[in-house]
């Protein structure tokens, strides 16, 4: 499953919470 993530604040825990959340998902983020 393909997952697209729209943040319009790419920083401090917004980056963060995507990036650790690309890291733990098993489906291409």
């Amino acid at each position: 499953m393909n997952i697209l993530i729209l943040e319009p604040y790419f920083t401090g825990s917004h980056r963060a919470w995507a990036q650790g959340y690309q890291k733990q998902s098993k489906h291409t983020v």
